[in-house]
């Protein structure tokens, strides 16, 4: 069976399909063979940026061609969920995913809607599955490393990886590849940051 990993959060703005484009690329590259399911079918970010170049290394699915057969010959399946999806559907994510990754960047705003999902998919018995990643944290200064252990205080589980802000990534979704294949000066660092999380997680 494959292992389920999903990837929701309450806030927008946090660079969920980001991540999960990013963290698919990262795990087929250490061997596993992944699917990326986009769930978001109003918005559909991670369907189109695999549709604007044709050239991710792994595969990408709409949740409505998803069948059970077809899921059957990947290691890690990766649900890309709606954006503030229903508190009906992350009870379901609760009960059928292995891992729940919540992404979240570093503002207070985006803090407190982290930490209210948290409760929530604590209430639901889903604590022990559930992952913070801190993303979109400025390059400079210490805001990622503060916001992690004021998180880890109150008993959330938070990836030690910081996930940084770089430009490398918009570039990678307007050219529908993987951040280590556009050409910026910080197009390494952003791999970098993607390879060391993977580590934590896979």
């Amino acid at each position: 069976m494959a292992r389920v990993a999903a990837i929701t959060s309450d806030k927008g703005g946090v660079g969920k399909s980001t991540l999960a484009v990013h963290l698919a690329g990262a795990a087929q590259r250490r061997g596993l063979n992944t699917v990326l399911i986009d769930e978001d079918g109003r918005v559909g970010s991670s369907l189109r940026w695999a549709r604007r170049a044709e050239a991710l290394p792994f595969t990408v699915m709409a949740a409505d061609d998803v069948k059970p057969r077809r899921l059957a010959a990947f290691d890690l399946v990766l649900v890309d969920t709606e954006g503030r999806p229903r508190r009906r559907d992350l009870r379901q994510l609760a009960e059928r995913a292995d891992l729940i990754l919540v992404p979240s960047g570093v503002s207070a705003l985006e803090v407190d809607a982290t930490r209210e999902l948290l409760e929530f998919l604590t209430e639901e018995g889903a604590a022990r599955k559930s992952r913070v990643i801190l993303t979109r944290v400025p390059p400079v200064g210490r805001a990622g490393e503060e916001v992690r252990e004021d998180l880890r205080e109150d008993g959330l589980t938070v990836c030690n990886t910081l996930v940084r802000a770089y430009a490398a990534y918009q570039r990678a979704a307007e050219q529908g590849v993987l951040a280590h294949e556009v050409r910026d000066p910080r197009a390494a660092a952003a791999w970098a940051d993607i390879e060391a999380l993977a580590g934590e997680l896979w």
